[in-house]
């Protein structure tokens, strides 16, 4: 077999692929040997049927039967021996229905494919992160330890008789309705509430000053239009609010009891242990913004044709599933806060983002040998596993029978990818100590 291999652009290319006349001869002889064990003509036994009448009979049957057998394996071989990996967009010329195949003659053909391009990763030492090395103060260990205390506080009811006022502690019941119906979760009983801390609606703090211990008020109040509960957004709200009292906070001491209700052996111990946290806390944030940078240089960086018929694939199909989705919960695109005439501008973004991203990782893995290994991806299975009470043997089997296995799998690699990444980039010089 033939193989001319011609570029028209960084991620298209035709191929010429010939097919020896051996080979079409052989196939076509195999063929006609095949159908002669299955037709029967008359005036001949079955099997015994000469060769001049099946090539009579049922040459076109025999040659589109070779066609399907040659071309697509010839297809698959050029593909390998050319080491290239198509994209989608195969167009075969010409069409297999269409092609003529003789005897003692080679089959040729062309086929255009979409494939995934060149291109030349940059230097690693190019990127540029902030390499600045957690940093926790006293300071901020102490603010975190006030507000733990602030948490365990005691209020106690005040013996006198007088209204609330500013920056009081109460103790309050209140219940929310909306359109006359009380809301979901919306009742709380005995809460301890301190003015000025903004933990109720401003409306509702409003509506507390001036009331006396045992008096019942309505306050209407309206919630934020960016609310966590979007059924809630915007929506105006009636409350009903009873003062049990005016209280006193009492803030527990900071010493080795506070550790021991927080089941650590002293307060130092409790100490270490919190500022322990928060630097990693602060590294773990350090990690993903450094992920984020080396990810955005790395794609700013490397020149990559995306070839368009993977963009609209993806484009078109998310589309139809956010349609589809949308059917199934009966809503409107506005209901659902989805701008269909901008989603598949935002869409075509991120389909070139996400495969940017997923070939330079490739290609990254490839070049350094970065693998994660049977033996690593079943410990970090059963270290999950742990984390989520749940049997490893049962999440594996579970992953596996989603085909998420070798998702999970990439996911562990990139993550091997991003730390070799993080390790080999320079320090922003805006940021280097002297």
């Amino acid at each position: 077999m033939k193989v001319e291999v011609e570029k028209l652009g960084n991620s298209c290319v035709r191929l010429r692929i010939e097919i020896a006349v051996d080979e079409v001869n052989e196939e076509l002889e195999r063929n006609y040997k095949a159908l002669r064990t299955k037709v029967s003509v008359p005036g001949f036994r079955k099997g015994r049927v000469p060769s001049s009448i099946l090539k009579a009979r049922f040459a076109e049957h025999v040659k589109a039967e070779a066609i399907q057998n040659l071309v697509p394996p010839a297809y698959e071989q050029a593909l390998i021996s050319e080491r290239l990996i198509p994209l989608g967009n195969l167009d075969i010329s010409p069409p297999m229905h269409q092609m003529e195949i003789k005897e003692n003659q080679p089959l040729a053909f062309e086929a255009v494919v979409d494939v995934k391009p060149d291109f030349v990763l940059p230097e690693y030492e190019e990127l540029e992160i902030d390499k600045s090395p957690a940093n926790v103060p006293r300071e901020d260990v102490d603010a975190y330890i006030h507000r733990l205390q602030a948490q365990h506080a005691t209020y106690t009811p005040l013996e006198i008789d007088r209204l609330v006022q500013e920056g009081d502690a109460v103790r309050i019941d209140w219940e929310c309705f909306v359109d006359g119906k009380p809301i979901t979760d919306g009742r709380r009983e005995d809460m301890d509430v301190e003015l000025g801390k903004g933990t109720l609606l401003p409306a509702i703090e409003s509506g507390l000053i001036g009331m006396r211990a045992n008096e019942t008020r309505e306050v209407e109040a309206d919630f934020d239009l960016n609310h966590q509960n979007p059924e809630l957004a915007g929506k105006h709200a009636v409350f009903n609010v009873a003062l049990h009292a005016i209280t006193e906070k009492h803030l527990p001491p900071l010493d080795d009891e506070f550790a021991k209700d927080l089941e650590y052996e002293n307060y130092d111990q409790l100490y270490g242990a919190i500022w322990n946290n928060l630097v990693e806390e602060q590294k773990a944030m350090l990690y993903q913004r450094q992920r984020e940078e080396v990810l955005q240089q790395l794609i700013e960086k490397t020149e990559i044709e995306i070839p368009g018929s993977i963009v609209d694939q993806h484009v078109q199909q998310t589309v139809q599933n956010v349609q589809q989705q949308l059917r199934r919960d009966r809503q409107t695109p506005e209901q659902a806060g989805i701008d269909m005439e901008k989603l598949p501008t935002e869409l075509r973004e991120d389909a070139i983002r996400q495969t940017k991203q997923s070939w330079i990782f490739d290609s990254i893995a490839d070049r350094e040998r970065i693998r994660v290994t049977d033996d690593e991806l079943d410990i970090e299975i059963r270290l999950i596993a742990e984390q989520q009470n749940r049997d490893a043997q049962k999440y594996a089997s579970l992953l596996k029978a989603n085909n998420r296995l070798e998702e999970f799998r990439t996911t562990l690699r990139d993550d091997k990818i991003y730390r070799f990444l993080i390790q080999r980039a320079s320090a922003k010089r805006s940021l280097i100590i002297s």
